[in-house]
């Protein structure tokens, strides 16, 4: 029987959550699927976790490489793995809603390169926070990127950058359509290898849905890619953004500007001027200077109210900011920012 859908889990040291990633999937699966898991060298107790669910489930299959590649070669390396039609990108962490898979297979049917659904946002327990969505109005939307007015109109729907493909969980590709990409050196280790694939296969047709239904939760507080420091990991956003901007649709490209102004919904100068706070009470660990670039990254187009926000953020002084009683909790609103 052919695979209809593969589900690729790329982990590194997930063994605190993968089982109740695999207890959300492994039951609402059939013969016409099956799971992989790739693990890119976990120095944890991942592998005896998969151990025991391997010895239960025929359809799961767990490869291990012998170091860690990073999220981008890892993805690759497991949707390599994949014979499905369609792979759904997931990771170890983060749980589907029971009944997601047999809504995901009716949507397959429509024979779209890539699924975007919706996801809600938990606690690293998985209370529910919030509803997260992609597109602005929140509806099932379709469009063939190559299309520069339809790609265009997608953009300017943007809500975050999930509708840049950011959100690996969230995503069903056609893996012929895939495996028609590769991974770019310019964007290897830059943890949006994925991303760049995608965009690179816009000239030749990417025919991409917005699936306006909840199919998963994602688990926050548990940023993998925060642990050296906050501006770090707004780095990886505004920096990673602004350059898959400029590089596949040119700086001053109408595409370019939509993806800053998501940046800038995202990462609002109230979340910014809590970063700049939290530098002054942490210069050993945050960067105040590149904070500052990144500003200038994200809000460098020339409108008025972008320029009076950019100017806002560089005049506003420290003691304004505790005026503001932003000193009292200014991690909070980063966190949201970067969904947690």
């Amino acid at each position: 029987m052919s695979i209809r859908l593969s589900i690729c889990i790329p982990v590194y040291n997930c063994a605190e959550f993968v089982g109740q990633a695999l207890d959300s999937i492994l039951p609402q699966t059939d013969t016409a699927m099956e799971v992989i898991v790739y693990d890119g060298g976990s120095t944890d107790g991942t592998p005896a976790v998969m151990e025991s669910y391997l010895a239960r489930w025929q359809n799961l299959r767990y490869f291990r490489g012998a170091e860690r590649g990073g999220i981008d070669a890892d993805l690759e390396t497991c949707v390599s793995f994949a014979t499905g039609e369609y792979c759904w990108l997931f990771s170890g962490d983060d749980v589907m809603r029971p009944g997601a898979i047999a809504r995901a297979i009716e949507w397959l049917k429509l024979g779209r390169d890539v699924y975007i659904c919706k996801h809600t946002i938990c606690s690293k327990r998985m209370v529910f926070l919030r509803e997260h969505a992609v597109l602005a109005p929140d509806e099932t939307h379709t469009a063939d990127l190559s299309d520069p007015n339809l790609r265009i109109e997608w953009f300017r729907r943007a809500s975050t950058t999930e509708a840049f493909f950011s959100f690996m969980s969230g995503l069903i590709v056609r893996r012929a359509k895939w495996l028609a990409g590769s991974l770019q050196q310019e964007f290897r280790n830059s943890c949006w290898g994925h991303v760049a694939r995608f965009f690179g296969l816009i000239p030749s047709g990417l025919l991409v849905c917005y699936v306006a239904e909840t199919w998963l939760d994602q688990r926050g507080e548990n940023d993998s890619f925060a642990d050296r420091g906050v501006v770090n990991r707004l780095g990886i956003a505004i920096e990673g953004y602004s350059k898959l901007a400029d590089y596949f649709f040119g700086h001053e490209s109408e595409e370019a500007q939509h993806i800053r102004k998501t940046l800038r919904h995202e990462f609002t100068v109230l979340v910014l001027l809590a970063t700049k706070h939290l530098c002054a009470k942490r210069p050993a660990r945050e960067d105040t200077k590149k904070l500052g670039r990144l500003v200038s990254m994200a809000y460098s187009d020339g409108s008025p109210s972008v320029v009076a926000q950019r100017a806002f953020y560089f005049a506003t002084p420290l003691w304004l900011l505790q005026w503001l009683r932003l000193a009292y909790q200014p991690i909070k609103h980063v966190r949201r920012a970067l969904g947690h």
